[in-house]
């Protein structure tokens, strides 16, 4: 009998070691079955889709398509596709989003969850790009439209060397959270580079990670190797609006508006920028009045100052508003009542300027790094318009480049470090929608890498350049706001649209 009851027994234990096993053994064959290479048809997925960012203090602020960050008037289909991609059916997931986007056909957010969906658990190359949707909806959707259009047209063609690209969504609601968003992105080994800006190039220097920042300061605090800048220097800006008002408008003392409140990290944004227009103004040989407009003050009146700058000599008004808080300065131009002739920083070049200045900026100028009407590279706008249905801003065609300059370097090496080096090559270069794209040894954009409509040599380098067109200074153009009239086209629904100074 006790012979007995030891067989049972271990004919019990030797099937339950056989069971743990096979779990164990079917396990592992989960966890590293390799992945499947894209080849553009999808696979029903039925394991939930888990980002490898999930244990990051961050992640309710990054996406690849499991949550959605542009909420203002989404069709019920995009909210159905983020469900599905979250729960890893990515077939669902595609048929959503692409009854989202011809229910609203400008959303790029959904455009980019749409390609990425598209990829599902496919072999990729991951690019994260940094928006502020929580601070500025309206010029974020313009960032991502740039890089939605990129990627679009990438994968579209084959993907890179036969990868698809994916893209990160990274929503920052307020600047002061940067430094944590940069340090968790260099962390994070999957991403192979980053589009968007970052007050501390060392960050990325110290980690090995590209970043093509959509944002030039005028002195970086730091030599940087891995940083790269897609728009000239914020000082060719001011150059541009200064060289204007002083030798071409004639004006000699100018009033500007700022506000205290734009802080990054507790830096002073808006007193840097107003230090560098004020040396740019005074390089050409104008002053700026010492009457103090501060659009953040709490007691701050529109009227008050204006008296007070034109009894000081003022003969020409300068805004320089934080970019979320743009309706101060529309305020400022508005009681002006056209007394003043009016400029801007680049940040007001946007819709809402249009939409609420109406004609209370006309005449407004700025300078902007591109223009349909001036820059080369002819292909670009007709396809933003056909894929989006209207026009597209500067900061739109900025991130295009950010990410073609991004995609081209990565055709020629898929790490981290093969991608640095190939953007830090003198014979880099990428057709973007400004043009080429070539970077010098500090990592700023090269501006005057084509002449008289003719590529200089270099790879990548693509489709017919035509000469530029419009008042260019070091690679920006000025622009100002002009009502639309009947003999030109005007996309604009404001009535009003930004023409190219000639």
């Amino acid at each position: 009998m006790k012979n007995k009851t030891e067989n049972i027994r271990l004919l019990f234990s030797l099937g339950l070691s056989g069971f743990l096993i096979a779990v164990i053994l079917w396990l592992l064959g989960t966890v590293i079955r390799p992945q499947t290479e894209y080849s553009g048809q999808l696979k029903q997925q039925s394991a939930s889709f888990v980002p490898p960012y999930t244990n990051s203090p961050l992640k309710n602020r990054m996406s690849l398509g499991e949550k959605i960050f542009v909420t203002e008037g989404r069709p019920l289909e995009k909210e159905a596709g983020r469900r599905a991609f979250e729960a890893g059916d990515f077939v669902t997931a595609v048929t959503k989003f692409q009854s989202s986007l011809q229910a609203k056909r400008n959303d790029p957010e959904t455009l980019i969850y749409l390609n990425n969906a598209k990829i599902g658990k496919a072999k990729s190359l991951k690019v994260a790009v940094i928006v502020p949707i929580g601070i500025s909806l309206n010029e974020a959707e313009e960032i991502l439209r740039g890089v939605a259009q990129a990627q679009d047209e990438v994968n579209s063609s084959g993907g890179i060397n036969g990868l698809p690209l994916q893209l990160q969504i990274v929503n920052i609601d307020n600047y002061e959270i940067l430094k944590q968003i940069n340090t968790d992105l260099v962390n994070d080994s999957s991403i192979l580079a980053v589009v968007g800006f970052s007050r501390d190039p060392s960050i990325y220097n110290k980690r090995g990670l590209v970043m093509v920042s959509l944002v030039n300061p005028k002195k970086p605090s730091n030599p940087t190797k891995y940083v790269f800048y897609a728009t000239p220097s914020s000082d060719v800006f001011s150059d541009a609006i200064a060289s204007y008002i002083v030798q071409k408008a004639r004006l000699t003392n100018i009033a500007i508006c700022s506000d205290s409140t734009f802080t990054v990290n507790q830096e002073k944004i808006s007193k840097e920028i107003v230090e560098q227009y004020t040396d740019s103004i005074r390089k050409y040989g104008g002053k700026v009045t010492s009457t103090v407009c501060d659009l953040g003050a709490p007691t701050f009146q529109p009227s008050s100052f204006l008296s007070r700058a034109i009894s000081d000599g003022a003969e020409g008004l300068l805004l320089i508003p934080r970019p979320d808080k743009l309706n101060l300065a529309i305020e400022v131009a508005r009681e002006n009542k056209g007394r003043l002739p009016l400029f801007a920083f680049q940040a007001m070049y946007t819709e809402r300027t249009l939409k609420y200045g109406q004609a209370d900026v006309k005449g407004m100028m700025l300078a902007v790094s591109w223009h349909r009407d001036a820059v080369g590279n002819k292909l670009f706008a007709p396809k933003a318009i056909q894929l989006w249905g209207a026009e597209v801003s500067p900061r739109t065609a900025t991130a295009y480049d950010a990410l073609q300059a991004i995609i081209a370097g990565l055709k020629e090496g898929n790490t981290r470090e093969k991608l640095q080096k190939a953007l830090s090559n003198p014979n880099f270069s990428a057709l973007g929608a400004t043009g080429t794209i070539q970077f010098s040894p500090t990592g700023d954009r090269l501006r005057e890498s084509f002449a008289d409509g003719v590529p200089k040599a270099g790879k990548g380098n693509g489709a017919f350049l035509p000469p530029l067109r419009g008042d260019r200074q070091g690679g920006v153009f000025l622009v100002k706001v002009v009502p639309c009239d009947s003999s030109q086209s005007c996309n604009s629904t404001t009535g009003y649209r930004f023409q190219l100074v000639q």
